[in-house]
């Protein structure tokens, strides 16, 4: 059997956006196509045309897709012509009537365009296969035992049926244990199948030919998938002379190829849990139904909280480990303990649990009850997220963030709704302290104004709006401003000063971390440049460079560039970058720390102490400066918190290694770091951040004045 070349497939819909997609798909998978927007451009098309299928949609203005199935298969070309009909109708009584018309497949609405393709190329080649068994009968036993095929012919008065010998095969089944006449066909069919063929059967009565897939279940349980094709051969006008002749194909391989695509298409394979794609049609089914039932449906996204940092300390393969163990518990506390596959046919089951990213999970309740149910079952996820995570040689507690919407409260769309639940997890994420976050509209007027300063930093960066002060670092043995740390400001002109942590945190959400990352390195080398003899010989500016920063490929060409262009020694410069950054890839880090050092620029840990990293990593790594993090400052009152900085302190001096203690703002705080060893002090107890001209005057002062704690009370 020869494939026809570029088969030529006639689209028929009303609607130009199907029309399109319809289109653009079938080109991708090698069909040629022509369309047609209603019934009787169809018709002429398909006289004109002759093409090797029709893809024909049911509800069209003037004529149904029905009457041009039926006007289609009166004409000589088109009795033999595939015709699959689309619809978002899926009732038993519409599937009864596109096969009484003479459709050969009928597939609904919401269309896989992926797996249309498939289905279309099965329906042709059974299509070519028919008419090669109509020019070859002589050869028919041999062709039908190596393509796993049978025959029948069936005398519709008499029900009367011949069957050829391979044909019982395929049922698994003799002669003598089929049963008589075409009725008894049903019998060995799948239960849910039944209705189908029995519509296929009832429309064949009546001389219309048909083509459908259904399944067959073997005496030994087993299940097989079958392709039948039927066609009325004898002349058409007397009802007492029906004869119907078919073929039918196993093709459980090619269903079985199928699911596997459909595996890949819709379902996590690290979790087994269905994916955003298949999350998102389940909610747009679970919409169609809240609306029409008028009933409510929840959705719910769950975020674990710093996840990078298991895959930094822990590795990947127990960062995998761990999500499955997620998945496990969601999929139990929501009783979605049957493994969920997309059913036959291109419709999706209901699905209550999936993985929309990679530590991001969706959570759909059909039928949900009240808001405060909802949010009660939100409370118990967080239960079940943050129970204690047993993998080999520790125990792992997380924790975790929830986004809650209702339909129809919040939206009315799948996607509206889906979007308010990411709106109120964000708002959860960055604003409030509440684990869970119900949406409200002051959440989507937050995230519109978040939206507008998107535009408004990119154009603050453009235009050199943001600023550049400059914290003093102090040497406490010296009493001497040694290097200061750039902080970069933003005045906006309508909001006032923008915190950091907001537009910092939205920089690198956007990428836009990275050209204002570069802003601030050519203004600290112009700052720099033009200071010149006022700063000390030895004297450093320290930029903080994000992990967005550290991974991009032309970090060093930048960093060498924005020097040469501002003649500024390397030696001036330190970077800032924090542990979990550094633990990412110690392979990556070691060699773009080896390339810095290489030329002159040193490197302090920032924020050390808060992730999961060790002293032992930093001898792979040519950092030159440790930064306590001020929260273990603010702990030095209290006994174990002036332990872990003296180790802090003891074991970084042992590696030769320079120690900075942030958030200095009290005297204690100074005499009990001075009193463990601390090198350098950085804090408002000092100075706050000020500007380049404001550090110069502050460099020109003889030595700093250290305060002094208040001695302790005589007894």
């Amino acid at each position: 059997m020869t494939a026809t070349p570029n088969p030529h497939i006639l689209v028929v819909d009303d609607d130009p956006l199907t029309r399109m997609m319809a289109t653009e798909a079938l080109r991708e998978g090698g069909f040629a196509t022509s369309e047609a927007e209603d019934g009787v451009r169809a018709l002429a098309a398909f006289e004109a045309l002759h093409p090797d299928l029709v893809l024909l949609d049911v509800m069209m203005p003037g004529l149904t897709g029905f009457e041009v199935c039926r006007r289609v298969r009166a004409t000589p070309a088109g009795e033999l012509v595939p015709i699959i009909m689309l619809t978002g109708l899926d009732d038993s009584e519409s599937v009864e009537q596109a096969f009484d018309a003479g459709a050969t497949d009928f597939i609904s609405k919401p269309i896989n365009w992926t797996l249309l393709r498939f289905r279309i190329r099965y329906v042709l080649r059974s299509a070519q296969l028919l008419k090669e068994l109509v020019r070859n009968k002589e050869s028919l036993s041999s062709a039908q035992r190596i393509a796993r095929l049978g025959s029948w012919e069936w005398f519709v008065p008499a029900d009367e049926v011949q069957r050829s010998a391979q044909y019982y095969r395929l049922f698994g089944q003799q002669v003598e244990t089929f049963g008589d006449g075409m009725e008894s066909l049903v019998n060995h069919v799948y239960g849910p199948d039944r209705q189908m063929v029995g519509a296929a059967l009832a429309g064949a009565r009546k001389g219309v030919g048909y083509q459908l897939t259904y399944r067959v279940v073997w005496p030994d349980g087993s299940v097989r998938t079958l392709l039948e094709t039927a066609e009325r051969t004898d002349e058409a006008g007397d009802p007492q002379s029906i004869l119907m002749e078919g073929s039918v194909q196993d093709i459980t391989e090619q269903v079985e190829a199928q699911r596997r695509i459909r595996q890949l298409a819709y379902f996590d394979p690290l979790t087994g849990l269905p994916n955003r794609e298949f999350f998102r049609e389940s909610l747009l089914s679970a919409a169609a139904r809240c609306l029409r039932n008028d009933s409510r449906c929840a959705v719910m996204v769950v975020d674990i909280d710093r996840f990078a940092r298991i895959n930094d300390s822990l590795g990947p393969e127990r960062g995998d480990q761990v999500l499955q163990v997620i998945g496990h518990r969601l999929r139990e506390r929501m009783g979605d303990r049957t493994p969920a596959e997309p059913a036959g046919g291109g419709g999706l089951p209901r699905l209550k649990v999936a993985r929309l990213a990679a530590d991001e999970f969706g959570i759909l309740v059909s039928d949900a009850g009240s808001v405060d149910e909802v949010l009660a079952t939100a409370h118990e996820l967080l239960q079940v997220v943050q129970a204690p995570i047993r993998v080999p040689g520790q125990d792992i507690t997380l924790s975790a963030r929830v986004g809650v919407a209702v339909m129809p409260d919040h939206a009315t769309e799948a996607e509206a709704i889906l979007k308010a639940a990411e709106t109120a997890l964000n708002r959860a994420k960055r604003v409030t302290r509440e684990s869970v976050a119900l949406f409200s509209e002051e959440m989507k007027v937050a995230a519109f104004l978040r939206f507008t300063l998107e535009g408004d930093l990119r154009r603050a960066i453009g235009e050199e709006e943001l600023q550049v002060l400059y914290q003093p670092i102090v040497d406490v043995a010296q009493k001497a401003i040694v290097k200061a740390e750039a902080l970069v400001r933003w005045p906006h002109l309508a909001r006032g000063s923008v915190p950091p942590p907001e537009f910092i945190s939205l920089a690198e959400e956007t990428g836009m971390i990275v050209p204002l990352t570069r802003a601030v390195m050519e203004r600290v080398c112009n700052d720099i440049a033009e200071l010149g003899d006022a700063l000390p010989p030895d004297f450093r500016v320290s930029i903080n460079l994000s992990g967005v920063n550290f991974m991009d490929a032309q970090l060093i060409p930048t960093v060498r560039a924005v020097l040469d262009g501002a003649g500024v020694p390397a030696s001036r410069i330190e970077f800032e970058l924090t542990e979990t950054v550094l633990m990412r890839d110690l392979d990556y880090a070691t060699l773009i720390l080896a390339q810095l050092r290489e030329m002159g620029i040193r490197v302090a840990v920032d924020d050390f102490g808060t992730g999961y990293s060790s002293l032992a990593y930093l001898r792979r790594l040519a950092v030159n400066t440790l930064k306590i993090d001020r929260s273990f400052v603010g702990e030095l009152n209290e006994g174990q918190g002036v332990a872990i900085v003296k180790a802090v302190i003891g074991l970084a001096h042992s590696l030769g290694l320079e120690v900075v203690a942030e958030g200095v703002e009290t005297a204690a705080q100074l005499e009990a770091l001075r009193e463990q060893g601390c090198d350098l002090i950085q804090g408002y107890l000092f100075a706050r951040p000020m500007s380049s001209r404001a550090l110069a005057q502050s460099l020109s002062r003889a030595c700093v004045v250290l305060p002094q704690s208040p001695a302790p009370a005589e007894e």
